[in-house]
């Protein structure tokens, strides 16, 4: 059976006329005398190009094809890296169940210590029924007259004095849930710095404007707890906050003032530097910081409330963090091994850093906020935000007087303790390595 000359293709004498794959004619050419050798020479100049225009289409057919079963090989690469990623979601889900379930446990731990702490001070107040009235009425007194210095401390009613802005340059950054970078800008915000004459405090406080906006978690989010429920919107008048926590030569500064309630340690930190965060320092010795700062400066400085630390963090967003959707050891510090949604690993510095180390901003102007050190709030702590304000001011009323509000999350925590609405408490009277706080004021 003859072939095609151009393609090779089988055919059928006298059955077919051209090609069935290539198109070629396959009916034989007359042959006229005297033409003979002009009519072959043609014909074999017009079949030689065919074969090689042939040979051409061959080869992008059989790339085309290649290219086809790489395509098939990376569809169904991308569909297992897709069934690997929901597996590697489950893990982390699985993780945080876990997590909540150890930290029940710990609560539970937690709830049969303190009922064994009532039993030792009901053993003590039997006790003291043994000795004389006259020396435990003394010892009341004394009790009471330290409580009236230190644990009801309000901050003095000061007017507000004038105040020198300045317009300062930052730089925002917004991420998505694989912690990719999707938006880098600047914005310039109002400041001023607050100086005392001949002390170099050198303290930069940033004006947060008024504004409302929803306290608390999504219930859809990730890592939230039942501390942080149920939202509700808070109305806040404008404040001045301190652009990064408290630093050590600041805290140096105000230590040495005379004292107002209760000495300060100069230098209680325990990684030493000038511009890193003064740590190890109780809600106490922060409320007495306040109170010599607003004497020196006659302004009303203190504790931020927890409402206008929220508001002051958030600077108008809504997702876990004010970064976005995620949180990143580029952007913060904390113990990057762990992931709160879909980004990669990164970096455990196992210290706190410098204030500003990141050189990223929220829209406030504020530095820090997510991570390095917790951060002390002037409110007792409640377990849930039912009856809460919703001014922006201190919720005074009830609560545990003893413990105090703790914001922001530290250099040791999961990423998920680092979320704008995470809450925490400690003792007022303890200071970790990991506690430091900013100071307000209001307009």
């Amino acid at each position: 059976m003859p072939r095609c000359p151009v393609c090779r293709t089988k055919y059928v004498v006298g059955k077919v006329d051209n090609c069935s794959l290539c198109g070629w004619n396959l009916q034989p050419y007359s042959l006229v005398v005297g033409l003979v050798p002009e009519v072959m020479l043609k014909e074999q100049t017009r079949l030689e190009w065919a074969q090689a225009l042939w040979a051409s289409v061959k080869f992008y057919r059989e790339q085309i094809q290649q290219f086809q079963l790489k395509l098939k090989d990376t569809e169904q690469t991308t569909v297992q890296l897709r069934s690997e990623l929901e597996q590697v979601k489950q893990t982390r889900d699985q993780f945080q169940t876990n997590l909540l379930y150890q930290s029940e446990r710990v609560n539970q731990e937690l709830i049969h210590l303190r009922s064994e702490l009532e039993k030792v001070k009901e053993a003590q107040n039997h006790l003291e029924a043994e000795v004389p009235i006259e020396t435990v009425l003394l010892v009341e007194s004394q009790q009471e007259e330290k409580e009236e210095k230190i644990v009801d401390i309000q901050p003095e009613v000061i007017p507000a004095l004038t105040i020198n802005k300045q317009t300062l340059t930052i730089y925002i950054v917004n991420v998505d849930a694989w912690g990719n970078q999707i938006d880098c800008y600047q914005n310039k915000v109002s400041y001023f710095q607050e100086k005392l004459e001949n002390l170099d405090l050198d303290l930069e406080l940033v004006e947060l404007p008024s504004g409302e906006f929803w306290m608390g978690s999504q219930t859809t989010e990730q890592g939230r707890e039942i501390h942080e429920e149920p939202q509700h919107l808070v109305k806040i008048e404008p404040f001045y906050m301190s652009r990064f926590p408290i630093t050590q030569s600041q805290w140096r500064v105000i230590a040495n003032l005379p004292t107002i309630n209760r000495s300060l340690n100069p230098d209680p930190s325990n990684i030493k530097g000038d511009n890193q965060p003064v740590e190890q320092v109780s809600w106490y010795d922060a409320v007495e910081f306040c109170e010599r700062l607003a004497h020196a400066t006659k302004r009303n400085y203190r504790l931020p409330s927890e409402a206008e630390w929220e508001y002051a963090c958030r600077a108008g967003t809504s997702t876990p963090f004010h970064f976005g959707e995620t949180i990143t050891s580029k952007l913060a510090n904390y113990d990057g091994n762990y992931i709160y949604n879909l980004e990669a690993p990164g970096e455990y510095c196992q210290r706190a850093v410098a204030v500003d180390n990141y050189k990223i901003a929220n829209a406030f102007g504020l530095v820090d906020m997510h991570g390095n050190v917790w951060e002390w709030c002037y409110d007792p702590w409640h377990d849930n935000y039912h009856g809460a304000t919703c001014d922006g001011s201190v919720w005074s009323e009830g609560g545990s007087q003893n413990r105090r509000l703790l914001r922001g999350g530290a250099w040791y925590c999961l990423p998920s303790l680092c979320r704008s609405a995470q809450r925490h408490w400690d003792e007022a009277n303890h200071g970790g390595s990991g506690i430091s706080f900013r100071v307000v004021f209001s307009v």
